[in-house]
Parts: C-alpha cells; structure tokens; sequence
C-alpha cells in the first residue's frame, strides 16, 4: 500500500497531535491554552495551499513531516521545562 504525499503529510500531522495531546494530559499534567494544540496544523494548511500552486515545495514531503514535527517539539518544550522546575529535577 503506497501513500500519497498528502496522505503522509496528514498521517504524521495526526500523530504530532496524538502525541501532543498525550504528553499535555498525561506526561506533563498540564492544559495548555487551546490555540497551542492547533500549531501542527499550520505546515498542513500551507502544504494543502501549496498543493495548488505546484510549486518545488509540494513535491517535498519530508520538509513538511519536519516541519510539523519540530514544531510539536517548540510546542511542548516550554512546558518540559516548566515541569522540571516545578518537580525540581535540574
């Protein structure tokens, strides 16, 4: 089974949020503002705005994986960090 470059772009989009998601309710026991929880979605937006233009960049789908997934990373590590401080772990 092969999947397109939109598919494997939402599949790892999807998967950020999971992750995400688990990492904010169970991991971190924090509730992050609600528009925190969308930011993955952005490189997905663009990459489907992108879709249209037929430009370099849509033929590229692992610059879009990367991008949702480092930003997922930028998302969850200000509270990593508030969380080590709040265990006292240095």
């Amino acid at each position: 089974m092969r999947f397109n470059n939109q598919a494997k772009v939402g599949l790892v989009t999807v998967l950020c949020l999971l992750c995400q998601g688990y990492a904010f309710t169970y991991l971190l026991r924090v509730e992050p503002n609600p528009l925190l929880s969308f930011v993955p979605l952005l490189p997905y937006v663009a990459y489907i705005y992108a879709r249209n233009k037929r430009t370099w960049y849509y033929h590229k789908p692992l610059y879009w994986m990367a991008a949702v997934i480092a930003l997922t990373l930028i998302d969850i590590m200000p509270f990593v960090y508030l969380a080590m401080g709040r265990t006292g772990i240095n």
